[in-house]
């Protein structure tokens, strides 16, 4: 089941650098929602890259990133949480990310039109982790230490 605060997150249009409230851009919508939901505030990036087409950038600024407090989830053995980091790979590239909601969902803010179901997606929405357009692009889910930390209290 979709938590229930995730229904205001759905729905807000995509823009380059966007860090809301009116707009996001991926990062900027997962950075939004761990502060918010998780009282977690995460490093912002927005000018570690140009624009959301610089995929080079972007990959760079995504990786730097995991290495500030993530843990790699190894889904072999263990099972995608809520609030865990999704990294989808695009053109090779870790360049895209959203935040799982369930262990088979996850919301995003795309910049495009989903391939599988046909529909216009420029907004953040929650998909599965298994659909045609993500399942074989998927660059890792990670963990926030604070997120481990809250965990083990």
């Amino acid at each position: 089941m979709i938590p229930i605060w995730c229904s205001k997150w759905i729905g807000i249009p995509f823009a380059d650098h966007g860090r809301g409230p009116d707009a996001f851009d991926c990062y900027g919508l997962v950075h939004a929602i761990y502060r918010e939901q998780f009282g977690i505030t995460l490093p912002d990036y927005a000018d570690a890259y140009s624009d959301a087409r610089d995929h080079a950038s972007v990959a760079a600024a995504v990786q730097a990133g995991l290495q500030a407090g993530w843990a790699t989830i190894d889904r072999v053995h263990e099972t995608p949480r809520c609030g865990d980091l999704l990294v989808i790979n695009v053109a090779t590239r870790p360049w895209h990310c959203g935040l799982m909601v369930t262990s088979e969902r996850f919301l995003h803010c795309p910049t495009q039109q989903a391939r599988d179901s046909g529909r216009e997606i420029g907004s953040s929405c929650v998909e599965r982790l298994d659909s045609a357009m993500f399942r074989n692009r998927i660059e890792g889910i990670y963990r926030h230490v604070s997120m481990q930390q809250r965990e083990a209290a």
